[in-house]
């Protein structure tokens, strides 16, 4: 039987930008030629990820570990979180949880920061990069997915509470840490979610489409070239020409620049 997939944002992203770089990547697994990140981003995701653990462990109500960090920045960020973080709705907490729901053949995953459940459902996300206006976060890769994997089978984390998972019932909160008074609040209702789903079936069902062709016909290249100029796999691809300059971090590490780079890959499942 043909492979299953366990898809994220990233792979969604991927596939959109260049269904090329989606199989390179995410299914030959050819690892990304060179190492994409410099010193001032490598130093920004550490300081992420430690944050974000920490934020976790104190949801937990474990101590945050590295209390004593000597990293400013960082020292400052945890304060800015323990006294301006968001006021979070009373309700079950799910802290750093997962949830993958079927979608045609395939599986969506999203990995949430902190879910809470009661007469609805709040997702929150702590973000400590340059802060987005909320429109372009509506429209995100990772609102859409977490919103519909969370629409979608949400009741299966707590099954007593099944219509908190309504769609009108649902919001996103990404809290930033540079801004931590204005936290962009995304709401969510059924109406929206019929459009979200449907667009991310038929984005997965065309990734579907491309798994059943012969290698030779599947994976076309981008058609937009300006995609090239920073993609370490275009000498694969024959396309050396594109304006090269700077090797960046590919732009799917990028869609959530807080984040480090997702070192997994694609899961494939056979049924």
């Amino acid at each position: 039987m043909a492979e299953r997939l366990t898809l994220t944002q990233q792979h969604l992203y991927t596939y959109k930008v260049c269904p090329r770089r989606f199989y390179l990547r995410f299914l030959a697994r050819v690892p990304w030629p060179e190492a994409p990140l410099g010193a001032e981003q490598e130093l920004a995701y550490e300081r992420g990820r430690r944050f974000h653990r920490w934020v976790e462990r104190h949801l937990l109500g474990l101590p945050a570990v590295e209390a004593e960090s000597i990293d400013p920045v960082l020292n400052d960020w945890w304060a800015t979180f323990r006294a301006r973080g968001p006021q979070l709705p009373a309700g079950q907490r799910f802290v750093e949880t997962a949830l993958t729901v079927p979608i045609g053949r395939h599986f969506l995953t999203g990995r949430f920061d902190l879910l809470i459940v009661g007469a609805r459902a709040w997702l929150f996300d702590w973000k400590t990069g340059e802060p987005r206006p909320v429109e372009r976060l509506r429209a995100a890769w990772q609102t859409r997915v977490y919103l519909a994997v969370l629409a979608q089978g949400g009741a299966a984390l707590s099954p007593d509470d099944a219509a908190a998972f309504a769609p009108k019932r649902l919001s996103f909160t990404y809290w930033y840490v540079a801004e931590p008074t204005q936290p962009r609040v995304i709401p969510y209702n059924a109406a929206a979610h019929r459009r979200n789903w449907l667009e991310l079936e038929l984005l997965v069902a065309d990734i579907d489409r491309q798994l059943a062709l012969p290698p030779a016909e599947a994976w076309p290249l981008t058609d937009d070239w300006s995609e090239c100029r920073h993609c370490a796999y275009r000498a694969l691809c024959g396309r050396q020409a594109a304006d090269a300059g700077a090797l960046a971090a590919d732009p799917a590490d990028a869609a959530d620049e807080d984040e480090p780079p997702d070192d997994d890959w694609l899961e494939p499942q056979w049924g």
